[in-house]
């Protein structure tokens, strides 16, 4: 009984140093700053396996708390809310500059925006880029080809059904023209001022057929009402057309049978053709017209300048916006010091033209999670001639492996897509 006693006094004297000692498993002298040190170069430490749901029926966890979730294949701790415990990058990026083109009309994935992340999670996945229709290329083709769509695009407006045949031979002094095909039997000229009104239509088409030789006088100007656009408006004239000194000059001027010339100090915004004469252009600023026209001019949608025989020239300076050429002339006057933002089609030669695709396209863009589209990621937009910003958001629960990228289609016209950027931020 005695040696009892004194081996549990001994115990209580020496518990002190015991409750305060280090303990090491597999080493002899543990770290002086680790109450426990693990060794073995052949063994680890297995902490407790469970799923996200098993981890969230914890009750109150401590700060600390330390698992390993198998939902994420990776170590989890608490801190006020569970969060990754993790040495690898949470965020994926992929980043391409330079346009890429589609015209599929079934998805397909946008060229470099894939990812497929190495670790399970849940991803905020963003992606942006911008958009527009591809433009139109047209050729390389010859002056021949020219000739034949300029006769092509005055036979259909020579076919269109005229609504107004009692107009004067005179226009302007501040009249306002509506849409509609004019038709004027003789000579015509304009003073004054002539106001374009398209009644809120930007598709309203005017066509004003002259028999005979067409002039304005000096200091003529036209003005584009309620969505008129020059692109729209078709002087068609039998004979020559004269376009005086410091006139501000609307539309699309064709002659048959004429040369057609626009002096000094003009502001042309349209183009100057003649089937079968010269064209001359001095000492103004002269710029094709945007947007899509309601006729038809084939491949000289680009050009401001064109003769099917005679000649083209540019006397004194110039600022001049779209191609010139011939079937039949000198192409003179281009040069320094004019500037002059286009090409030229020389007779022999052959030209290959761009120009920008107005038409209204559908364009389908989504983010999509091993070939299946990640709900409420996908937008479809209008896609014309005009850039447009483009960006989708998504959240998704990604597996370790799986694969995020981005698909497009269109409905009808070629689509161009410009910078992109891919991106996958882990969030838990």
């Amino acid at each position: 009984m005695k040696k009892i006693s004194c081996f549990l006094l001994l115990m209580f004297l020496l518990a002190p140093l015991f409750v305060g000692a280090q303990v090491g498993i597999g080493i002899i002298d543990p770290d002086p700053s680790a109450l426990l040190e693990l060794f073995s170069k052949s063994e680890g430490l297995l902490v407790p396996r469970m799923t996200s749901e098993e981890r969230d029926l914890i009750v109150a966890p401590a700060v600390g708390l330390l698992i390993y979730n198998t939902s994420t294949s990776n170590f989890n701790f608490f801190d006020i809310d569970w969060k990754d415990y993790s040495g690898f990058a949470k965020n994926y990026n992929s980043n391409l500059t330079g346009d890429i083109t589609t015209n599929a009309t079934s998805n397909e994935v946008v060229k470099g925006m894939s990812i497929t992340p190495l670790f399970a999670g849940k991803y905020k996945v963003t992606f942006n880029s911008y958009y527009n229709n591809a433009p139109i290329i047209r050729g390389p083709f010859t002056p021949e080809q020219g000739k034949i769509d300029l006769q092509t695009a005055y036979n259909n407006l020579h076919s269109l059904t005229a609504t107004i045949t009692n107009h004067l031979s005179v226009i302007g002094g501040g009249e306002t023209l509506i849409p509609g095909v004019y038709t004027i039997a003789g000579a015509t000229s304009t003073v004054g001022t002539i106001n374009f009104d398209g009644g809120g239509n930007p598709d309203a088409l005017f066509v004003i057929r002259i028999g005979a030789a067409f002039s304005t006088a000096a200091s003529t100007k036209m003005v584009l009402l309620n969505g008129a656009k020059a692109s729209n408006i078709f002087w068609v004239i039998d004979g020559a057309a004269s376009i005086s000194a410091s006139t501000i000059l609307k539309g699309n001027v064709i002659t048959n049978g004429g040369a057609v010339s626009m002096a000094a100090g003009g502001d042309l915004e349209g183009r100057l053709f003649a089937i079968v004469g010269a064209v001359s252009f001095s000492s103004g600023i002269a710029i094709i017209p945007s947007g899509n026209s309601g006729i038809d001019l084939g491949v000289l949608s680009t050009f401001i300048f064109f003769s099917g025989t005679g000649a083209i020239s540019n006397a004194d300076t110039s600022v001049i916006t779209g191609d010139v050429g011939t079937n039949g002339g000198a192409i003179t006057g281009f040069g320094s010091p004019n500037v002059f933002n286009g090409s030229i089609l020389y007779p022999g030669g052959t030209i290959t033209t761009s120009s920008p695709n107005n038409t209204n396209a559908l364009g389908t863009f989504g983010i999509y999670q091993n070939g299946i589209l990640i709900p409420s990621s996908n937008k479809i937009l209008t896609s014309n001639a005009n850039s447009a910003n483009l960006s989708l958001q998504a959240i998704a629960t990604i597996l370790p492996n799986q694969v995020i990228n981005v698909r497009w289609n269109t409905d009808s016209q070629k689509i161009v897509m410009g910078n992109r950027t891919l991106t996958l931020i882990k969030v838990q």
